[in-house]
């Protein structure tokens, strides 16, 4: 198979569409569409059906592009990899995490350590959490920066966190003099959700649950730092990551407590048997003394100091 046929369907999925895939690749949208269809022909089964006006990928064709992710992210640490040893980065951190602790602690821990340290060399990549359990597979990464609790036979975890989840709102609010946001409050008002797969999300439906509730959302969105965003335009209460609302409070927005209190904890994840460098051991110590700095900082921020 062709390998630059797989980049085209990376960049067909990513885009969602072939305008799209074109435009990432630099290509024109009928080199895209033939080694899309050169794609289905060495593969033997149909990859794209036409759902109304779009192209969408099949179930087989989903199934496909999971191993050609896996493919291609492969050859990205191979190239990686050999570029660090060119340049003789051969003590590179390699950090992976969800972009939400990236803005709340890991960006600042990752430039206090080139400041204090300043041979110290580091790649910080975002991941999506459904990505996660693939690259923790693959151990191509030093330390990976998660919300736990997360299990996999491949991996170790430490605790260096922990926070509760936090109430958004425009300042207009009618609930922005309130001292806390409970779950009832999020029937009356319109309520911004995180997708239900998230760990944060579940936290939430269980507060719900707990006191038989039932939210009226009306907005659903993949990261709390989007449902943060929206908040703050006035479009309803965000129960938030604090670490997100943190990062965010140039905003326009007040943080309020969520209770019952809703806990969150933060885990570094090391593939389990290798021993960790002094490189990656200056970021776990630094980011450490991040995330307490950010715990202290959230607890002002709901006492209203």
């Amino acid at each position: 198979m062709n390998y630059r046929a797989f980049e085209a369907l990376h960049a067909f999925v990513e885009g969602g569409s072939i305008a799209q895939a074109a435009m990432r690749l630099n290509r024109t949208q009928p080199q895209i569409s033939r080694l899309l269809s050169q794609l289905e022909e060495d593969a033997g089964f149909e990859i794209l059906t036409k759902v109304g006006r779009r192209l969408e990928l099949t179930e087989d064709g989903q199934a496909l592009y999971q191993r050609v992710y896996g493919l291609l992210r492969a050859q990205d640490a191979v190239h990686d990899f050999a570029e660090d040893m060119r340049h003789g980065r051969r003590d590179r951190v390699r950090i992976i995490a969800a972009n939400h602790i990236i803005d709340g602690m890991a960006a600042e821990a990752l430039g206090n350590c080139r400041l204090q340290n300043p041979g110290f060399s580091a790649a910080l990549t975002a991941r999506m959490p459904a990505e996660l359990q693939w690259w923790l597979a693959q151990q191509q990464f030093d330390v990976a920066l998660v919300q736990l609790p997360l299990e996999h036979p491949a991996i170790e975890t430490e605790l260096f966190c922990q926070s509760e989840i936090v109430a958004v709102m425009h300042p207009d609010h009618p609930y922005a003099d309130r001292t806390q946001i409970e779950p009832k409050d999020t029937q009356a008002e319109p309520y911004i959700s995180l997708g239900r797969r998230s760990i944060l999300e579940q936290r939430c439906l269980a507060s719900f649950e707990a006191t038989n509730a039932s939210a009226n959302s009306e907005l659903e969105v993949s990261f709390s730092t989007t449902a943060i965003q929206l908040a703050a335009m006035g479009c309803g209460i965000a129960l938030a990551e604090p670490m997100a609302a943190l990062a965010q409070r140039h905003l326009n927005i007040v943080v309020k407590k969520f209770r019952p209190v809703a806990k969150l904890h933060y885990g570094m994840v090391f593939p389990r048997g290798k021993r960790r460098s002094p490189a990656t051991e200056i970021f776990v110590e630094e980011l450490r003394r991040c995330a307490d700095r950010k715990v202290v900082e959230i607890q002002k921020l709901l006492a209203g100091t």
